[in-house]
């Protein structure tokens, strides 16, 4: 990469000096370089082609399975949960004397009580699930009720005599036909939700439907021909536009010289991001990416397998595949976690070897690299480790930016065609990586007068090539998907919503200041906060300053990081989360502010600008008390363990830091600005800094190797102190030595509670028992109302040891001013009494360890107030039978495993969504009983994929023990119990090719789409 000084100044127009034109020799004596018409023509041709190919690609026919099911009533309850929820069409045949009930087997249901020939749902679902909206043909005597989705469409009065009945719905209508002709019609989209198929009656009703499977294509031969002649169209318009660079201008190296020799630097780098990939943090969405990558080869495709119906993620989804094919050599954390870290390694080499010498003559002093190395650990370390497309974005918005620099520097096109080329490739995958297209606004100026200047090419060949460059990026958009298909997933979303408006940014720059948020962790607050400031410090020195960095470069990359910053208003998500989106150019604008506000002896001018140095001194102490005021605190499981200090603020004693901080620096400031006031009352006209007073440079270094510190050297003590236990260290290490199973080998399940009740110690036994539902088990407790006590219970000798603990199960919340408590004592005396808190309608465990020489146990209540609503309930003491969960999950088991967790269960195999359905699971492991964000995936409202299942079945809790740390609620297990027995149909599958605008209606949301 070319530095300022090396760079090819632009000419003057019509200078014998002009790249571009042919003719006279140049003043250098060298022979002058003549245009070629054949790359014109070549790039004009070429670039048109891949431009009408990108622009035909979504258009092109894809292959969708045709999935037909049938059913009888005589092969009895069938499970067919759809997904999305209704079918593309459904009928439903019988007859009018099955209708009737004659024929009826003895013992059945009179003529003239209600009979349900046909319901898509079952009959009498579990209380506990959310309800689907069926189809549901009543008989009573000769009248036939019929509803669907919801919507009761009218009765139907039956013929005397023998007659056929058929129900047909599809997106138009829903008819009612007698013998063929129609007795109701209701026009519009009014198609039932499918979990399955239930009758009242033995035989003599059927039932056909299509499943929809829009979203499950393939391309096809066509499409992919289409891709190829745009990606070769591509590639050889590419190569014409090397030519006719090469035509007009002389060859500059690509690479500086010696870039492949390692420095000392490099090696603290990989070290440095070699630990975090083993003992780091996971990010919020480690676990969702996981659900969607591993299900990709049972689904067929990349479907959020969690809400939005299980639509496709395209156009944002190219990084999934990549995922997909890495996870089959292993889907253990520490190898998914890989390839974030290596593109941390890129990173760095495209930030030290090609950034940092374009911006200037600065980089060749010795410190340079080592501030470019913490700068780089600043933004990636709290931000992009893990599954989310970050990182990705970071280095192709870095890989842009030298793009545009090379053609600026060395004023040809191609360089600007590759850049359109990575910043579509990069927007490709997330609606954030639109911010790769900023380096092109932020050297707009330059740009334009290289394109104004390159008259070989003329004007429409150069917007042919830079049109044709990004539109490349839709043949990783919709590779196999549908336009239909993608509008259609994109509608979904719109309507389950989630999102925030662009005018809404602000939310995510006061998420970062939430306080006791992993939003608003000190690691992020101290990357994007003092960016900021080093951001507005570098366009002030940069008119002001001296400093070695070259003004031109360094203004576009200050620009384009803000501008980037800007773009964010575009994404629908407010997570502070997408800041690593620009941890690339974060970091170089990092160096660039503490170079430019560096005060030592060689930037001299700093010290004699009073106003601008004490102006910087007071804003690092702003931001820097901001920055402490931070939680080191992170998401899910990277949160257990954590030592004392990172559940509050940094302090020294009892005084926040970040108050020492500020008030430090604000009397810093002040006396600063006094003693310059009193000097220059005294007649003093240049009043600089006394040398013993730090600039603000190295104030924020200090700053920034603290927080970094804080952060890697946290997690690596958790990691030595709890490594019996589960972090990601040792889920790390156990893969490496061939135990790749991850949380799941630390957990034991208590699968019969009732076998571990207490045995009482003495007296009577507690009066006034009732069984107590823990989720989906009933144990003997108590109600909490009145005063009482039960009746002593003697300790397992493994809760006196200090290895398990006293667990009780709430379930309700008590009135106000009610207590319950957990007794402890030795024998009948108590020893201590400890609150049992009860305060929520689902079963919930509290674990309690044994104080020292306690050997016995009792419940007692104080609950005096009789209040409105029903009084809580809480079970007898228990002790917890435990077995490991890989017994009962032996690696290869299927199971749902919710987004929370997912990440953190190698072994299991995620549970498929097939061809238009969702599998009938036999197991689901959720996160702990606390959090309810992996309910969605069983909420209609929410696109969940499950919810058709859930009606198919009850669920039994399985509470799970953590080793090393029973009292934590690691993750919960459920049992999937069917409702009745249920048989599974199989479908007959045909492949057909539709077009890309072929569509089937539209996927109803419930409770949102409107019906009919």
């Amino acid at each position: 990469m070319l530095s300022p000084a090396r760079s090819v100044p632009p000419p003057e127009p019509d200078s014998p000096r002009e790249p571009h034109h042919g003719g006279r020799d140049r003043r250098d004596g060298t022979p002058p370089l003549r245009a070629a018409h054949g790359p014109r023509r070549a790039v004009f041709a070429l670039g048109l082609i891949s431009a009408l190919a990108a622009v035909a690609f979504p258009f092109a026919p894809v292959h969708q399975p045709d999935v037909r099911y049938s059913w009888t009533a005589s092969e009895g309850p069938a499970a067919i949960p759809l997904m999305p929820y209704q079918p593309v069409d459904l009928t439903v045949t019988t007859s009018c004397a099955v209708a009737r009930g004659e024929g009826a087997p003895r013992g059945a249901a009179a003529p003239s009580a209600d009979r349900v020939l046909v319901s898509t749902v079952p009959l009498r679902p579990d209380p506990a699930a959310e309800p689907l909206h069926g189809l549901r043909l009543t008989a009573t005597g000769d009248d036939l009720r019929v509803a669907s989705a919801g919507v009761d469409l009218g009765t139907v009065r039956l013929p005397p005599g023998a007659c056929t009945l058929e129900v047909v719905s599809d997106p138009q209508r829903t008819d009612v036909l007698l013998n063929g002709a129609p007795a109701l019609t209701h026009e519009g989209d009014v198609r039932p939700d499918v979990a399955g198929a239930f009758s009242d009656v033995p035989s003599g009703v059927a039932m056909g439907l299509t499943a929809d499977t829009r979203f499950q294509t393939t391309i096809s031969a066509l499409k992919t021909a289409i891709g190829l002649v745009c990606a070769l169209a591509l590639l050889g318009m590419l190569v014409a536009l090397r030519r006719a660079d090469r035509a007009v201008t002389h060859r500059v190296r690509l690479l500086p010289r010696r870039w492949w020799v390692p420095r000392p630097v490099d090696a603290a780098v990989v070290a440095l991001l070699g630990v975090w990939w083993v003992v780091g943090a996971i990010t919020v969405d480690d676990g969702y990416i996981t659900g969607i990558v591993r299900s990709i080869g049972s689904n067929g495709f990349i479907g959020n397998v969690y809400r939005w119906l299980n639509a496709p993620e395209a156009p944002f989804s190219w990084f999934y595949d990549v995922y997909y094919a890495w996870s089959l050599v292993s889907p253990s954390t520490l190898w998914m976690r890989l390839p974030s870290t290596l593109l941390g390694l890129l990173c760095w080499w495209l930030l030290s070897r090609l950034v940092l010498p374009r911006l200037g003559r600065f980089s060749t002093r010795r410190s340079v690299p080592w501030l470019a190395a913490l700068g780089l650990a600043t933004w990636w370390v709290p931000l992009n480790l893990g599954l989310r497309p970050e990182p990705w974005v970071a280095v192709g918005g870095l890989a842009v930016f030298l793009a545009v620099e090379r053609a600026v520097a060395v004023r040809t096109v191609l360089p600007l065609a590759v850049g359109l080329v990575i910043a579509g490739v990069t927007t490709a995958l997330t609606p954030a990586g639109i911010m790769a297209f900023t380096p092109f606004l932020a050297a707009a100026l330059p740009v334009l007068r290289l394109l104004r200047a390159r008259r070989d090419l003329h004007v429409l060949p150069l917007v042919v090539a830079l049109v044709a460059a990004p539109a490349s990026a839709v043949l990783l958009m919709v590779t196999d998907q549908s336009l239909a298909g993608v509008l259609e997933a994109t509608r979904v979303r719109t309507v389950i919503g989630g999102g925030m408006e662009w005018y809404e940014e602000y939310a995510r720059y006061s998420t970062l200041l939430e306080p006791a948020s992993f939003q608003g962790s000190l690691g992020r607050r101290a990357a994007v906060l003092v960016t900021l400031l080093a951001a507005v410090g570098v366009l002030w020195t940069l008119r002001t300053a001296r400093t070695g960095i070259a003004a031109g470069p360094a203004r576009r990359l200050v620009l384009g990081f803000l501008i980037s910053l800007a773009t964010f208003t575009a994404s629908p998500t407010k997570w502070t989360q997408h800041f690593g989106d620009v941890a690339g150019y974060g970091a170089a604008v990092l160096v660039l502010g503490i170079v430019a506000w560096s005060a030592g002896p060689r930037v001299s001018t700093l010290r004699e600008r009073p106003r601008q140095l004490v102006a910087g001194l007071g804003a690092v102490t702003v931001v820097g008390a901001l920055v402490l005021a931070g939680y080191n605190i992170w998401p899910y499981a990277s949160n257990w363990f954590v030592p004392s200090f990172s559940t509050k603020p940094p302090a020294v004693g009892s005084v926040p830091l970040a108050t020492i901080v500020l008030v430090g620096g604000g009397l810093l400031v002040l006396g600063l600005l006094a003693r310059t006031a009193w000097l220059r009352a005294g007649g003093a006209t240049d009043v600089a800094v006394p040398r013993r007073v730090p600039g603000p440079a190295p104030l924020v270094a200090v700053l920034l190797v603290a927080v970094l510190a804080l952060q890697v050297l946290g997690f690596a003590r958790t990691a030595v102190e709890h490594r019996d236990s589960y972090t990601l260290a040792s889920d790390g290490i156990a893969t490496l030595q061939g135990r790749p199973c991850g949380l799941e080998q630390q957990l034991s399940v208590e699968t019969d509670p009732a076998a571990g009740l207490l045995p009482v110690a003495s007296g009577p036994p507690t009066p006034r028992t009732l069984p107590v539902d823990i989720g989906g088990t009933t144990l003997p407790g108590v109600v909490v109302a009145g005063r009482m006590t039960t009746a002593w219970f003697r300790l397992d000798p493994e809760q006196r040891s200090g290895a398990l603990p006293v667990v009780v199960t709430t379930s309700g919340a008590a009135q106000p001013g009610d207590a319950l408590y957990l007794e402890f004592g030795s024998g009948q005396r108590v020893l201590e009494r400890r609150p049992v808190t009860a305060d929520t309608v689902e079963p919930t465990d509290d674990r309690q360890m044994a104080p020292r020489d306690a050997d016995t146990v009792r419940l007692a209540v104080v609950a005096p107030n009789a209040g409105p609503r029903p009084p809580a309930v809480v079970s007898l003491p228990r002790v917890p039978r435990l077995t490991p969960m890989l017994g009962i999950l032996p690696p290869g088991s299927t199971a749902i495993l919710d987004w929370p967790v997912a990440f953190l269960f190698p072994c299991i195999t995620p549970e498929p969504l097939p061809l238009g359905t969702a599998a009938l699971a036999k197991w689901r492991v959720g996160p702990p009983a606390s959090d309810p964000s992996g309910l969605i995936t069983y909420a209609p409202g929410f696109g969940g994929p499950f919810a058709a299942p859930r009606q198919l079945v009850t669920e039994q809790r399985m509470a799970t023990y953590l080793h090393g740390d029973p009292t934590r609620d690691a993750a919960q297990l459920y049992r999937w119990s069917p409702l009745v027995p249920l048989v599974q149909p199989a479908p007959v599958v045909t492949d057909e090719t539709v077009s890309g605008w072929h569509r089937d209606g539209h996927a109803r949301v419930p409770g949102l789409d409107p019906v009919g």
